[in-house]
């Protein structure tokens, strides 16, 4: 096992696969010998203006690293008519900066590069801010080198959190012949940081599969916000099949739109909650009415709070999750922690299959609309507890909380600036 690390839930690093983890002790000392840092962290998209996994991940840690004994400053496009109200902890703060205009992240079906290389520009910004460390999302990589040069002249640590690898065969297929210039930038980029956090061990693989030091990838999961889950009550109605997602090819929204209307065909009186936006509506919507489902599905958009997501999906029956790339799949982490089902797609590039066993969902094959309507089928008429499916999932997966994640980020910035301590 190459020594890629990861955090325990104590926010302790330790190479990946040892089973010697720090005393809860040595973590105490660390952490009180250390002074408040001011962290800078950069990304494009950020939670409430724009919905999505990466999104809440960073929502958790925005509201988290100030309970660390961080001062948080985030620069980002300019999502908000107000400014965000500066929130002071006893630990930290965390304060919004909009070092861009707000420019549309998606032209049609794809990343806009207009967008990629305006966003990038503006982080050159960062030069007359003061900080200590530099956190950023590595999305949409061309901002990594304008803050790569940021970090050498202001002589602090550049550390990137990596969602998902691509690679040249996946960036072909998106943008087409330019494909292989894309790959090439992916894998610069990939040298440019001091410290990268990885959000599963998968993602972490491909990383030294691309030829990253090994010595400087850290393994930090998404966080669940178990408190607001719990309180997640039913809504008066909801679907039996649900949808969450970006509305974007990968996702595969059509293949639970056909699953749908399979089960229909097989008797089965379900309707289908789609919840997301993005360039594929338009043409769900024409697939849902090519298949005369229009009174079998409701296209919720976007919902006003995660309590409201949590909602439907704690009312649902299962959760249709068919994508074929996933960094990890927070939406499938947060519905087996309300205990239903989740059905995801067996293929190389969705990690968020490994979140499941055969108690808490099923596995299917990708791009297979009959197999997804199979596997509903089974958990239509399962009759396990949802008690029973919540238990199974939260005693193999004890790490995925909000405390752990946001201490696991303020030890390895920690770490980035003061090495030797």
């Amino acid at each position: 096992m190459l020594p890629i690390h990861f955090l325990n839930t104590s926010g302790n690093c330790e190479p990946l696969g040892s089973s010697n983890a720090p005393s809860s002790e040595l973590l105490e000392r660390v952490m009180t010998k250390r002074t408040r840092l001011r962290v800078a962290v950069v990304s494009d998209a950020l939670y409430p203006w724009h919905k999505g996994g990466k999104e809440v991940r960073y929502l958790h840690l925005l509201t988290g690293l100030p309970q660390q004994g961080m001062d948080v400053d985030v620069y980002s496009m300019k999502w908000w008519d107000h400014n965000p109200e500066v929130i002071h902890t006893d630990g930290g703060s965390l304060t919004y900066h909009a070092i861009c205009p707000r420019i549309a992240m998606y032209q049609k079906e794809r990343r806009s590069i207009f967008q990629a290389i305006a966003f990038s520009i503006s982080t050159l910004r960062l030069l007359t801010r003061k900080f200590d460390v530099i956190e950023a999302d590595h999305m949409p990589f061309l901002q990594l080198i304008p803050l790569r040069f940021v970090a050498w002249l202001k002589r602090v640590p550049l550390v990137v959190t990596w969602n998902e690898v691509w690679g040249k065969e996946r960036w072909r297929s998106y943008v087409g012949v330019i494909g292989s210039g894309a790959a090439l930038i992916e894998h610069i980029c990939t040298r440019l940081p001091d410290a990268i956090i990885s959000i599963s061990s998968g993602t972490a693989e491909k990383l030294v599969g691309m030829g990253v030091d090994s010595n400087d990838i850290f393994v930090v999961p998404v966080a669940l916000d178990l408190e607001g889950l719990r309180a997640a009550g039913e809504p008066s109605s909801a679907p039996e099949l649900l949808f969450v997602g970006r509305l974007i090819e990968h996702k595969h929204a059509d293949l639970a739109v056909e699953a749908t209307r399979i089960l229909c065909d097989r008797g089965y009186d379900v309707h289908l909650g789609v919840v997301g936006v993005g360039p594929e509506y338009e043409r769900l919507l024409a697939q849902v009415e090519a298949l005369d489902l229009v009174p079998r599905l409701t296209f919720y958009s976007t919902v006003e709070s995660q309590q409201e997501l949590w909602s439907l999906i704690r009312g649902s029956k299962v959760v249709l999750a068919p994508s074929v790339r996933e960094g990890l799949g927070l939406v499938v982490a947060e519905s087996l922690a309300l205990g239903t089902p989740v059905i995801c797609a067996i293929h190389p590039e969705n990690e968020s299959a490994n979140l499941l066993n055969a108690t808490t969902g099923s596995l299917v094959p990708a791009f297979s609309a009959e197999a997804l309507a199979d596997a509903a089928e089974f958990w239509l008429n399962d009759d396990s507890r949802r008690s029973d499916r919540i238990e199974n999932f939260m005693a193999a997966h004890e790490e995925l909380t909000v405390g752990a994640m946001s201490a696991s980020y303020a030890e390895i910035l920690r770490n980035a600036v003061n090495p030797f301590e």
